[in-house]
């Protein structure tokens, strides 16, 4: 069942992403930026220069900045940066799928920390794939992107 309307990752998503190429040597992680939107419309921007740190944020609507923030730490309350850790989420997910491929990992692959996935041979649909991967993979815990979740969810074995 995909989150509901209500659910941060169905109100909130980002565009234009990119990374910059030009960002100093001394970068501790990759510089990058891009748009926030609230339903489809910019209320800001987000990036990180590469030097560690937290995201630098510009809201162009204060009160969809707020709303953001908010949600952000409701969705994550234990986090140091909860506002980072959510569009880190989006970025993935708009990532994921824009992929033309289905996307997987398994057991050992580091998605959460480090993006790592594999992809699944071109032409196959999410119900091939995810029978391949119960059937081949069942021991590895195979997971699969399901863009309805806008998440990787667990390969079970059918019957």
């Amino acid at each position: 069942m995909p989150p509901s309307i209500d659910h941060p990752h169905q109100r909130y998503s980002v565009s234009g992403y990119q990374e910059d190429p030009d960002a100093p040597e001394d970068a501790e992680v990759v510089a990058w930026s891009c748009d926030l939107l609230r339903f489809g419309q910019s209320f800001g921007l987000v990036g990180n220069r590469g030097l560690g740190g937290a995201n630098d944020y510009s809201f162009t609507d204060a009160g969809r900045g707020e709303e953001f923030c908010a949600a952000a730490r409701a969705l994550h309350p234990g986090a140091a940066h909860p506002e980072d850790v959510l569009v880190d989420e989006l970025v993935t997910i708009r990532q994921m799928d824009s992929l033309d491929r289905i996307a997987y990992c398994l057991e050992g692959d580091r998605f959460e920390e480090l993006g790592e996935h594999r992809l699944a041979e071109p032409g196959l649909t999410l119900g091939q794939v995810r029978r391949w991967l119960a059937e081949d993979f069942a021991d590895r815990r195979p997971r699969v992107w399901d863009r309805a979740r806008s998440a990787m969810v667990p390969v079970l074995p059918e019957g």
